[in-house]
Order: C-alpha cells, then sequence, then structure tokens
C-alpha cells in the first residue's frame, strides 16, 4: 500500500507541473519530499500516512 500512496502522489505532483515526481524521487529529493508530505498531511491519519509523512519529511530535512 505504501508504494502504491507514493505513485499516487507522485502522479498528483506532477499534474501540479512537477515533472521530475515518481515515487523513488520522492524518497529521495528533499522538494519533492515536503510537497509530498503536504499532500498526505491533508488525508485521514491512517497508519501507514502517518509513517509514510515521517518518512518523507526526514528526506526533506536532508
Amino acid at each position: 500500500m505504501r508504494d502504491e500512496i507514493l505513485e499516487i502522489c507522485a502522479e498528483t505532483l506532477r499534474g501540479e507541473g512537477l515533472a521530475a515526481a515518481t515515487g523513488a524521487a520522492l524518497l529521495e529529493d528533499g522538494t519533492l519530499a515536503a510537497a509530498a508530505a503536504a499532500l498526505l498531511r491533508d488525508c485521514r491519519p491512517m497508519p501507514v500516512i502517518v509513517a509514510l509523512i515521517a518518512d518523507l519529511e526526514a528526506v526533506a530535512k536532508k
């Protein structure tokens, strides 16, 4: 489920003009990670979402 959520975020970000957004890129690029974490904050706080936000925020801080 985690990978699917990453891909959904990447697709959304590409739709917003961030052409480099892929599931893998979200876990490597701080700017993309921050954008994806912001998207996820609007979701219900499911455990998988909360854990993914934490991972993305850690990448964004690098």
